[in-house]
């Protein structure tokens, strides 16, 4: 289970809301996740998907608003409760009312699962030879592959492939290894010039042969010479292997965000 911290520790550099490109890589993540089973609520966006994405079951606080903060949450936790999760805030540098992670403190809500939002400028090269075939599959067939290489369950899966098809804007899907079972997947989506790199997994016995390595390049090289301009993605801040990867790989942290419940998942 993810434990407690203290965002107050989160350096200021990766608070700060005035980042351009963090903006428009926190406009493309909540673009890429979005779901049927949403509300705005006073300016947050309560999403109530029970999807593999923690961004689809939870409030973004995108908008100020005017109602109370108790009102406001009273409502959240209603939708929320309906659909059988748990009130949960995703703070970022752009949650509204400004405060608002305070407020959630003084009210009891504990902060857990710190992310790092890291970005790069994506230039010309040539993609790298891979040792296992790479299938670039359509929106159903990967989330209904992938989210059996992650494990999860299939109501979950189920929510995640109708999310999938559901995505407005375009994306590149790999499988890698056999395409009825593979070792490995990722997929950029893509909003406006910027590309989201999303979903990147490897089978637990697969892992350390370089492969999401391979993958990810492949997906960067293929994102660039579809027109885009910059990546971004969002790893755990605890994931040292996953973030070393990424540094090796020119990315960099822009901004962090976290979650607040009563009760940490």
């Amino acid at each position: 289970m993810a434990a407690a911290f203290d965002p107050g520790a989160i350096p200021e550099s990766l608070r700060d809301a005035r980042d351009a490109l963090a903006a428009q890589a926190e406009d493309a993540g909540l673009n890429a996740t979005h779901v049927r089973e949403q509300a705005l609520v006073d300016g947050w966006l309560v999403r109530f998907a029970n999807s593999r994405a923690k961004r689809a079951r939870c409030v973004n606080a995108i908008g100020d608003g005017s109602m109370a903060i108790d009102e406001r949450i009273e409502r959240a936790e209603a939708l929320l409760q309906a659909a059988g999760l748990p009130l949960t805030f995703r703070i970022t540098p752009f949650s509204q009312p400004a405060g608002l992670d305070a407020a959630l403190a003084e009210r009891g809500f504990l902060a857990f699962e710190e992310s790092r939002v890291m970005c790069r400028s994506l230039v010309a090269a040539e993609s790298p030879a891979s040792a296992l075939p790479l299938h670039e599959v359509g929106p159903r067939e990967f989330a209904d592959k992938a989210g059996r290489l992650y494990g999860d369950a299939p109501e979950r899966i189920a929510v995640d492939v109708e999310r999938a098809v559901a995505f407005a804007g375009n994306g590149i899907r790999l499988l890698m290894g056999e395409r009825d079972a593979p070792v490995a997947a990722g997929c950029v989506l893509f909003d406006g010039r910027i590309a989201g790199l999303y979903g990147v997994h490897t089978q637990a016995e697969m892992r350390g042969r370089g492969y999401a390595a391979t993958l990810v390049e492949t997906l960067l090289q293929r994102a660039q010479n579809a027109g885009a301009r910059h990546a971004c993605l969002q790893v755990g801040a605890g994931n040292a292997v996953a973030r070393a990867l990424y540094q090796r790989l020119g990315f960099a942290d822009h901004y962090a965000y976290w979650y607040r419940a009563r009760e940490i998942e």
